[in-house]
């Protein structure tokens, strides 16, 4: 995975201070160019009072700059050598803000915080960083908390159900993996429906009609892994669940405490992603781990 250019957004919100940690480690490592953007929401006051806001609003930008560079100052200490530009933008929301910069730039990486919002704060407020993974045309990372910030990652988990993105994000994983001893675990949730005249012979589940269900699949497995030879060495886990596959990959996730998930997407939108819904969204609304999202098309 070759990163040259790295976008981290801040709000000076917690996990967007995560964020640009997890950023600057991972500019360290590639020896990538860091650009810390903050989008300055023009019209988030009150209208009453917008003459006299925008009289002060050079002031304020100066304030958010001081702010930002002193961040950066901070996280920066013992990484004196970093190439680390600063931005400040306008713009009427958020993520159109971001996805405007995105799109005028060429990065290679987008590190976002998210508060993993979900039910009813989640409808109402929404989720800038679900906006910038759905329609940002570079992979992008998005960030929880400083908790699970990583310097090396040796254990990722990718959902797998052997579709281009997957296949894709296996591709991505193995690039990712900075440890010859790394693990790899692949996830495959079977969300099968039981036709009712089964229930007549006792079977409630997909692995009793088809009992060799998860053979054949690990066997397909093996055939994506064998086509990869970037993950010739590095130790792959197999593992097949039945359910959801948000909720399977939420739990396992739990269950082997990866340093990361990494999750191939078509980049779904409008009436498509509506008909469809996004495992991705779901997912990364769900964990507390870093998410990785690699996209198989570009949307803007």
């Amino acid at each position: 995975m070759e990163i040259r250019k790295i976008l981290v957004p801040t709000d000076f919100s917690e996990t967007a201070h995560a964020a640009v940690e997890q950023a600057l480690i991972l500019a360290i490592k590639y020896d990538a160019e860091l650009t810390v953007l903050h989008a300055r929401l023009l019209f988030e006051d009150d209208p009453a009072v917008l003459p006299e806001k925008l009289s002060s609003l050079k002031k304020e930008e100066q304030d958010v700059e001081k702010a930002l560079m002193q961040r950066i100052k901070q996280c920066t200490e013992h990484s004196t050598h970093l190439k680390i530009e600063h931005e400040i933008i306008r713009g009427y929301s958020a993520p159109s803000a971001i996805l405007g910069y995105i799109n005028n730039h060429e990065f290679d990486l987008v590190v976002i915080g998210t508060h993993g919002r979900a039910g009813l704060e989640h409808v109402l407020i929404g989720s800038v960083a679900e906006k910038v993974v759905r329609y940002a045309r570079c992979p992008v990372l998005t960030v929880r908390s400083k908790e699970y910030i990583r310097e090396r990652f040796t254990k990722v988990l990718v959902p797998f159900d052997f579709n281009e993105p997957a296949v894709l994000a296996l591709k991505t994983a193995a690039e990712f993996v900075d440890d010859p001893h790394a693990e790899i675990h692949l996830l495959y949730a079977v969300e099968q429906d039981v036709h009712p005249a089964f229930y007549a012979w006792g079977m409630k589940s997909v692995f009793e009609i088809i009992p060799d269900l998860e053979e054949k699949v690990k066997n397909r497995m093996d055939e994506s892994v064998k086509n990869i030879p970037e993950l010739k060495g590095k130790k792959i886990v197999k593992v097949v669940h039945e359910g959801k596959p948000h909720k399977e990959i939420s739990a396992y996730a739990d269950e082997i405490q990866p340093d990361a998930l990494i999750i191939g997407t078509h980049g779904l939108v409008g009436l498509e992603r509506f008909l469809l819904g996004s495992t991705t969204e779901r997912v990364i609304r769900s964990v507390k781990f870093p998410v990785l999202t690699v996209k198989l098309k570009n949307i803007i």
